[in-house]
């Protein structure tokens, strides 16, 4: 049948102050919802046709929030508080990791909820989770993963990634992970094939030989420096071209990229632009966050994620995306009306304003609606999230 959203705000262009972008300038619509699709968009008016209508309350529209970098099977939330125990490296972080997940009393489908649940809260419609999927785990936390996420039909998109946690070469996971993408994994990741597997151009390799046998996008981990981690960025530009990948590879973290310098720097940081390769990051405060506003300028996409919320790898995480943002944007030192506005398009995969509106008709109906003046409020403020739509259903409110 369909039905009325009416008197939302959208943002339509910059005001000016003199030189000085002051504000934006905001009009208050109507949206004809039918099925999961915008039919209509209006100026705000009195409509006496017999369609439902929903008092919007003059609230701020804005894209559906994306959370791009998780872990479903990792987080501990919802179990008593205990700190996390040392490790002298990733091999036995993830090996200690295994026994303290089996160990603890609420199961990964309630545990998973619970952090679902969490980002929900903050206008999340799209989840990209990393599912651990080698000999030591086989398939099981990715079939748990699939079977909790039956009870979300209709709320939300999202991803699975087949993650080989504990290396491709080193816990020889090329099978678990062909199996994976066989049973339910929408992409294929991996970690370090340099300092990891040991052997960067055998692990690359059968990563991509895998992508393209599935025709599936790549996700990898990247905390590699210095002289393996340059290795590691040239062989997945070097498969990239050659398996033709183009926009299908992402990476996650790439802590490396700060090791390029000079001419080279400007030179890799366009091939990654050429290759159309992505860039995932959790906006750490340790120093080693990639520089992504000089990546963005080169024209690279770049996304946010909260990465860990509370597990065997950090203490921490809110599970709130709008964080990681406001974050961001405090490092790179972007304070300014148009500059805040630009960065929503990290969590949100849409640019609030430009040459062309992101709201038209025919569009998927996936939004949120914000207490808010303004984007740049709202990634500044953190705003209330007061309601989110997805595919033309209200799937969340306050």
């Amino acid at each position: 049948m369909g039905q009325w959203l009416q008197n939302v705000r959208i943002e339509t262009e910059y005001t000016k102050e003199g030189p000085l972008i002051s504000g934006t300038q905001t009009q208050a619509i109507d949206l004809f919802i039918e099925g999961d699709k915008i039919s209509k968009v209006q100026t705000h008016q009195e409509t006496n046709d017999h369609y439902e209508k929903i008092d919007g309350q003059g609230y701020l529209i804005l894209p559906g929030i994306q959370e791009k970098h998780c872990h479903f099977d990792k987080t501990k939330l919802g179990v008593p508080w205990e700190p996390v125990t040392p490790a002298n490296s990733i091999v036995e972080r993830f090996t200690n990791e295994i026994p303290q997940l089996n160990a603890l009393d609420i199961p990964l489908s309630e545990r998973m909820k619970n952090l679902i649940e969490k980002e929900r809260q903050h206008g999340v419609s799209f989840f990209r989770s990393h599912i651990d999927v080698h000999p030591k785990v086989g398939q099981k936390f990715l079939q748990q993963t699939i079977e909790t996420l039956q009870d979300y039909q209709e709320k939300f998109a999202y991803q699975l990634v087949a993650f080989p946690q504990h290396g491709m070469l080193l816990s020889d996971a090329y099978q678990e992970v062909k199996t994976a993408l066989a049973n339910g994994a929408d992409l294929i990741g991996g970690v370090d094939p340099t300092v990891l597997d040991g052997n960067t151009e055998k692990s690359l390799y059968l990563t991509f030989d895998l992508a393209t046998q599935f025709d599936a996008p790549i996700d990898i981990h990247v905390h590699e420096r210095g002289k393996e981690g340059k290795k590691t960025f040239y062989e997945l530009l070097k498969l990239t071209k050659e398996s033709h990948w183009q926009n299908k590879v992402t990476i996650s973290h790439a802590f490396g990229l700060n090791d390029f310098t000079g001419e080279e720097r400007r030179e890799f940081f366009q091939q990654l632009a050429n290759e159309q390769i992505s860039i995932i990051s959790s906006v750490p405060l340790n120093g080693e966050i990639p520089p992504l506003e000089e990546l963005r300028q080169f024209g690279i996409n770049v996304s946010l994620g909260c990465d860990n919320v509370y597990d065997s790898w950090s203490p921490f995480g809110s599970g709130n995306v709008l964080e990681k943002l406001n974050r961001y944007a405090e490092i790179f030192g972007i304070t300014t009306q148009d500059g805040l506005t630009d960065s929503l398009e990290l969590v949100t995969g849409k640019k609030i304003i430009g040459e062309k509106q992101w709201l038209q008709e025919g569009d998927e109906a996936t939004f949120i609606l914000a207490d808010s003046s303004c984007s740049a409020e709202f990634v500044a403020r953190q705003s209330k999230v007061c309601a989110t739509y997805y595919k033309g259903n209200k799937v969340f409110y306050s």
